[in-house]
């Protein structure tokens, strides 16, 4: 108590059952027997009494009205005193009415006017049409409520029609072939060359595209024409003497000439040098990180694999060399493990010598097979001549510019990259084969899971795709499933037509093997 008293807070029963602690009022009954007991215990004044609450009456009501009305106050129900409102409405039944027998009009003073009526709204939807506006749910919203609207007429197009005002007046359909004509000239005049949504959408419904829209308006074309082998030239040269490099052309390349190799050779261009990291590495170098990603499992990189060619000539080569150390150090003993060891470099120099001479040889005889070959008109490689170039020079294109012969690079198609991606022994690091994945699957890896998904994928006809339906049905599980979905779109044009005909077929079997059964033998 003496607490709340120096704090200023009254210590009458409605305060504090309002703000006070609780429970304090229930405590001053137990202990002290009352709150005016506890209050002379404490040593605190009896708290003054509230005047009583103002009756209010007709007359009282509607003189505070007239007050305020003089006074210049607000007498919106929201801004007036909720008490006067409250015996307003108790004693005259509405706050409109109280104003009235005050001689106040409650018209002007609603903060919120009175609902629409049906010619209002039409009278709304025809000023808009007089101000020019498009009478549209997007631009009604702003005058009126939609939901008004639809509650009077029933939707947004009665009210429109109601209104008189024709069909087809939409925002949407103001677009002519003249009017994007004329756009497209004031665009162009402004230096603007983005078109908006609506234009875009209204060039390619009157001129089926951008290209055709600006040569009837007269304009140049945006975007340059389409590669040829003279152009494509002539920008590999130029990119060549900026020193800039060539990536943005590779389609351009591979359609016209068949591949960037080719392409650069047609154009004499030297290709840039970018062999950074392994491509770069000398020999010992090269077979000890061939050593540990062998005895690690791991796959060989795209710069390995490029060094390895570089300096043994093919993959094969290197491997051998690998092979021989190991099998040398498990033939050695402990104590001549470390000899081995150290002149296992010099070792591997000297047998890598031998080795390229070894394979320097089989090269000469694939290079004097591909001159035959284009001696005798060229063609299509046979298989053993075209593992042989892949096996000593990397790829096709580089045998024959070792050859020194022209060469028309087999295409890279979908099917293609699956049957070499199939072969126990693909080089996945090859540039050519990374190249075709990115192209048709966008990575190897999607190209890898494209195979593997290939591979295990079930042959679906129409009889299995009837038998799994049926025996979804008997399981009690309804539609067609996720792994139905595919072939039955694809065997019976829809999944509703593969659910008609599994719902046909069944009936036709039971019969079939119930005749079975009756069947003398």
């Amino acid at each position: 108590m003496q607490r709340e008293d120096r704090a200023g807070v009254s210590t009458g029963w409605a305060e504090l059952m309002e703000r006070g602690p609780g429970g304090l009022v229930g405590a001053a009954v137990v202990h002290a027997g009352g709150l005016r007991e506890a209050r002379a215990a404490a040593g605190v004044e009896s708290p003054v009494r509230r005047p009583p609450v103002r009756r209010w009456d007709p007359d009282a009501i509607a003189t505070a009205i007239a007050g305020r009305a003089r006074a210049g106050l607000p007498l919106a129900s929201t801004k007036a005193p909720q008490r006067l409102v409250a015996a307003a409405r108790w004693h005259f039944g509405s706050w409109e009415a109280a104003l009235s027998a005050a001689g106040v009009d409650p018209g002007p003073l609603r903060l919120q006017r009175a609902a629409y009526t049906r010619s209002e709204v039409l009278e709304l939807i025809r000023g808009m049409v007089r101000d020019g506006k498009v009478v549209a749910p997007s631009t009604l919203r702003e005058e009126i409520r939609l939901p008004t609207v639809r509650r009077l007429f029933g939707s947004i197009d009665a009210a429109v029609r109601a209104a008189g005002i024709a069909a087809g007046t939409h925002g949407n359909q103001k677009w002519s072939r003249a009017r994007v004509v004329e756009e497209l000239k004031a665009r162009a005049a402004r230096g603007e060359t983005k078109l908006t949504g609506g234009l875009h959408r209204a060039v390619q419904l009157y001129f089926g595209g951008a290209h055709a829209a600006r040569e009837a308006a007269g304009l140049p074309p945006l975007m340059r024409a389409a590669w040829t082998e003279a152009s494509l030239i002539a920008e590999l040269q130029r990119r060549a003497r900026r020193g800039e490099g060539d990536n943005a052309l590779w389609h351009a390349c591979k359609r016209l000439f068949g591949s960037v190799e080719l392409a650069r050779a047609a154009a004499g261009v030297v290709p840039p040098d970018r062999d950074t990291g392994m491509a770069v590495w000398d020999r010992r170098a090269l077979l000890a990180e061939l050593r540990r990603r062998r005895a690690a499992g791991k796959q060989l990189s795209r710069g390995l694999t490029k060094g390895l060619r570089r300096e043994f000539g093919s993959l094969a080569a290197a491997r051998a060399l690998v092979e021989q150390g190991a099998a040398r150090r498990r033939g050695a003993g402990e104590g001549g493990a470390h000899s081995g060891r150290g002149c296992d470099a010099g070792q591997g120099d000297s047998a890598g010598q031998g080795r390229r001479g070894a394979a320097a040889r089989p090269a000469a005889r694939v290079i004097e097979k591909l001159q035959a070959w284009h001696t005798a008109g060229g063609g299509q490689l046979t298989s053993s001549l075209f593992q042989a170039c892949k096996e000593h020079f990397g790829s096709v294109v580089r045998a024959c510019a070792a050859a020194k012969v022209p060469v028309i690079e087999t295409p890279w198609t979908p099917r293609r990259i699956h049957q070499v991606l199939r072969e126990p022994d693909v080089d996945v690091a090859d540039p050519q084969l990374v190249a075709a994945c990115i192209y048709h699957f966008g990575s190897v890896t999607a190209a890898r899971a494209a195979v593997a998904r290939a591979q295990h994928q079930r042959q679906w006809s129409k009889v299995t795709v009837i038998a799994e339906l049926q025996a979804r049905t008997r399981r009690g599980l309804k539609g067609v499933g996720r792994l139905l979905r595919d072939p039955a779109i694809r065997l019976f044009g829809s999944t509703e037509a593969a659910l008609r005909a599994a719902a046909l077929a069944g009936p036709m079997a039971a019969r079939r093997v119930s005749d079975k059964r009756v069947a003398p033998r």
